[in-house]
C-alpha cells in the first residue's frame, strides 16, 4: 500500500562538556533522515499532530497531507496513538478502495462504505479529490476523539486506599533493606506507617457508607477496622490506632481539591486560548529573543509540558490555586537527576516510582522558581494580549519538607583560596588558573568572564584598567548574547591592579578581538563546561562543602573586601554588576567615577593569601594548552 511517511522535525544532538561547536554540527550532518518526532507526526510546542498523506492510487491526484491534533502528549504516549491511527487510516483507504471497486453501490444498493464502517457512516462518492481528501480527515479526526478518551477516574476513596497501600509497601521495603536503605524514611518510618494506615482506614469507611446507602437506601453505618492482613506484614508500628467509640458516624471529610484530578474536574466555559497555545506563544517569543537552542528555554518548555500532562490542558482562565497544589503535589517524588527518571515511562509513572522516595526529591528553589515559576511565566505572558486575570495572582503554595531549602554559600579562607590558585596555576590552562583570581578580584560571575575578548578590556583613566561587554559576541560566524544576567551586567567593572602587575592586563589587550579563554569557547556550552571544570578544581584544592563553598563564593568574597574597604555601596553595587534600586542612587551617571575607580583597583590584597604564583606566568603558553580525553600525560 503506497503510504507515505510523514515530515518530522529536526532536533539537535545531546552535547556533553568536552564536545565542541564544530563536533555537534557534523554529527547533526550525519543523521539519517526521518529521525524527530516519531513516524507520522510531528511536534507543535507540546502538542504532537499525526499526519498521513492519501495514496495516490485512490484519487489519481497527490493530495495534501492528511493533519489531525492529538493533543499534548509524551513521546511515549504520542507514538502509540500514531501507530493506532496509521492502522485505522489504511483501514479506510482499503475501505475506499472496495467502494470504488463496487462503484459505490453494492447488490441490495447500499453504499459498501457503510458495510465496511457501519451504519450511519457518512455518505461520501469518492468522485472527486477533495472528496477522498474531506472523507479521510473527517474519520480520522473521529478516530482521534476515540482514541484519547480516558477511562474515568477512580473514586477518590480509592485512590485514597492505593496510594496508602503503595505507601506501607514502599516502607516495608526500604526498612527491610537495613543500613543500606533510604534513611529520610527509616528515621521516620513509624511518623510514615502511621499516616499511609490513616489514608486506608479512611477509605474503607467511605466504601462501607457508599455500599451500605447504595443497596439498602439506609442511614450509613460505622464501618469495620482495616483488615489486620494488610498491615500484618509491616511490624507493630503500622497497627491502626483503636476506633473511638462515637455515638454518631463520623461525618465524611469533603475532598480537597487538588487530591482531585485536576485534568477531568468540570471547569467554567471559556473562550480564552488553552495553556498550550499561551506557551507556545510565549518560548516562540523567547527563542526570537535568545535562540531556540537555548538551554534555558528548553528546561521552561519541558517544566510546563509536566505541567499539562499531570494537570491539563485547560483555557487559561480556568485554572485556580489547587491546580498549582496539585502540581506541586506530583512534584514531591519527582527526581531531581534526569538521569532517575526513564524515557520509556510517563511522568505519573515515574511518579509512582518514587513515591518511597529512593529517589532524591526537588529542592525548593527549584520547585519554587524552575517548575512553578515557569508556569507562572507562561500564565502572566499574554493576560494582555487576551484580557484575562492572572488565576495564580497572591496563591500561596504549601511546599512539601521533603524538598530541601538552598543552601547558603560561605565564604572562602585564605588557605582556601591559596589551595585553589596552586591547584588552578599547576594544572597548565589558562582557564583553570585566570578564573578564579579574576573573580576573587572583579566579583563578576563566572558566565561573563568566560566570554571576554581583549577588545574588552581598556584604560578608561590614566593608569586603571577596565573590562566591559555589551552583551553581544561572535561566535563561529553568528552573533550570539553573552550569558549576563541582568542588563546592569553590561556596565564596565575595574581590574585590580595586581592583573596589570603580573602582565595579565598586557597580554589580555593584545588578544585584540580573541577570546581571552579560546579552549571553553571551542565547546558547544562554554559556561556551563567552564563551571564544571571550577567544580572540579574546587575539588581537587581539598574544597568539600557541600555546595556551600563554590565559585560563586569568590563574587561574596569580594563584594565583603570592597565593604571591608569601606568603598561605597553605589560603586559596590556597579563593580558587581547588580541593578541600582534606590531612587537616589539612580541619579548621576551610572558608572564608577575616576576617583572610586582608582580606590577600587587598589584595594588591599586579602590578608594570608599566597598570590606569588601569579608571577612570571607564561599566558601564551597557558592558553595554546589543550584538554584531551583520557588521562593527561606525565
Amino acid at each position: 500500500m503506497d503510504v507515505s511517511s510523514e515530515v518530522s522535525l529536526n532536533v539537535s544532538p545531546e552535547v556533553s562538556f568536552g564536545r565542541t561547536r564544530s563536533a555537534a554540527r557534523e554529527a547533526s550532518s550525519k543523521r539519517p533522515r526521518g529521525t524527530g518526532a516519531g513516524r507520522y507526526l510531528v511536534r507543535s510546542g507540546s502538542v504532537y499532530i499525526f499526519q498521513i498523506r492519501v495514496p495516490k492510487d485512490l484519487c489519481g491526484h497527490e493530495l495534501p497531507l492528511v493533519r489531525v491534533s492529538l493533543g499534548a502528549l509524551t513521546a511515549r504516549q504520542a507514538r502509540i496513538r500514531a501507530d493506532i491511527m496509521a492502522a485505522h487510516a489504511r483501514l479506510f483507504f482499503e475501505g475506499v478502495r472496495t467502494r470504488k471497486l463496487a462503484n459505490g453501490q453494492d447488490e441490495d444498493g447500499a453504499s459498501s462504505r457503510s458495510e465496511a464502517y457501519g451504519p450511519g457512516a457518512p455518505q461520501f462518492t469518492g468522485e472527486t479529490p477533495l472528496e477522498v481528501l474531506a472523507e479521510a480527515r473527517g474519520y480520522l479526526k473521529a478516530m482521534a476523539s476515540v482514541i484519547s478518551g480516558e477511562a474515568p477516574p477512580s473514586p477518590p476513596h480509592q485512590e485514597a486506599a492505593l496510594e496508602g497501600l503503595r505507601g506501607l509497601v514502599g516502607i516495608a521495603r526500604e526498612v527491610a533493606k537495613g543500613p543500606a536503605g533510604n534513611p529520610l524514611i527509616i528515621e521516620n518510618a513509624d511518623l510514615l506507617k502511621a499516616r499511609y494506615v490513616a489514608k486506608v482506614q479512611g477509605a474503607d469507611r467511605a466504601m462501607a457508607t457508599a455500599t451500605t446507602v447504595g443497596t439498602s437506601g439506609e442511614a450509613p453505618k460505622a464501618a469495620p477496622p482495616a483488615p489486620e492482613s494488610r498491615i500484618d506484614a509491616l511490624g507493630p508500628a503500622a497497627q491502626p490506632p483503636a476506633p473511638s467509640h462515637s455515638p454518631k458516624a463520623a461525618p465524611r471529610q469533603p475532598v480537597p481539591a487538588f487530591e482531585l484530578d485536576r485534568r477531568t474536574v468540570a471547569r467554567p466555559a471559556s473562550s480564552k486560548p488553552l495553556f498550550s497555545t499561551i506557551a507556545a506563544e510565549y518560548f516562540e517569543a523567547r527563542a526570537v529573543k535568545s535562540g531556540e537552542d537555548n538551554p534555558d528555554i528548553k528546561t521552561a518548555r519541558y517544566r510546563c509540558d509536566l505541567f499539562v500532562e499531570l494537570v491539563g490542558d485547560h483555557p487559561v482562565d480556568t485554572y485556580t490555586s489547587a491546580d498549582l497544589q496539585a502540581y506541586v503535589k506530583f512534584l514531591k517524588y519527582w527526581p531531581a537527576k534526569e538521569k532517575d527518571r526513564p524515557r520509556d515511562l510517563s511522568a505519573r509513572e515515574i511518579i509512582a516510582m518514587n513515591q518511597d522516595l529512593s529517589r532524591k526529591p526537588l529542592a525548593r528553589k527549584s520547585l519554587r522558581e524552575g517548575y512553578v515559576g515557569a508556569v507562572k511565566a507562561v500564565i502572566r505572558s499574554r493576560m494582555a494580549a487576551y484580557d484575562y486575570p492572572n488565576p495564580f495572582a497572591g496563591v500561596t503554595i504549601s511546599y512539601p519538607d521533603t524538598a530541601t531549602p538552598s543552601q547558603p554559600r560561605e565564604p572562602l579562607s585564605a588557605l582556601q583560596l591559596s589551595n585553589i590558585f596552586a591547584a588552578g596555576v599547576g594544572r597548565g590552562f589558562l582557564d583553570e588558573a585566570m578564573l578564579p583570581l579574576l573573580g576573587h578580584l572583579t566579583g563578576r560571575r563566572l558566565g561573563l568572564l568566560v566570554h571576554l575578548t581583549g577588545a574588552d578590556i581598556r584604560e578608561k583613566y590614566e593608569g586603571v584598567w577596565v573590562a566591559q561587554t555589551n552583551g553581544i559576541i561572535k561566535v563561529n560566524k553568528t552573533w550570539q548574547r553573552v550569558p549576563i544576567k541582568t542588563q546592569a551586567s553590561t556596565t564596565f567593572f575595574v581590574l585590580h591592579d595586581f592583573l596589570r602587575e603580573i602582565g595579565f592586563v598586557e597580554w589580555a589587550t593584545s588578544q585584540g578581538d580573541g577570546f581571552l579563554f579560546p579552549e571553553l569557547m571551542r565547546l558547544a556550552d562554554p559556561s556551563k563546561s567552564a563551571s564544571s571544570y571550577m567544580a572540579r578544581l574546587f575539588k581537587r584544592a581539598g574544597i568539600t562543602g557541600k555546595h556551600k563553598e563554590v565559585f560563586h563564593s569568590l563574587r561574596g568574597g569580594y563584594i565583603e573586601m570592597m565593604r571591608d574597604s569601606k568603598v561605597d555601596a553605589r560603586d559596590r553595587k556597579l563593580q558587581a554588576g547588580h541593578t541600582l534600586s534606590d531612587e537616589h542612587d539612580l541619579y548621576g551617571f551610572r558608572a564608577i567615577s575616576e576617583s572610586r575607580a582608582r580606590e577600587m583597583a587598589h584595594v588591599g590584597l586579602m590578608e594570608g593569601v599566597d598570590y606569588s604564583m601569579f608571577k612570571g606566568l607564561d599566558f601564551d603558553k597557558l592558553a595554546s594548552a589543550k584538554r584531551t580525553s583520557g588521562r593527561k600525560k606525565k
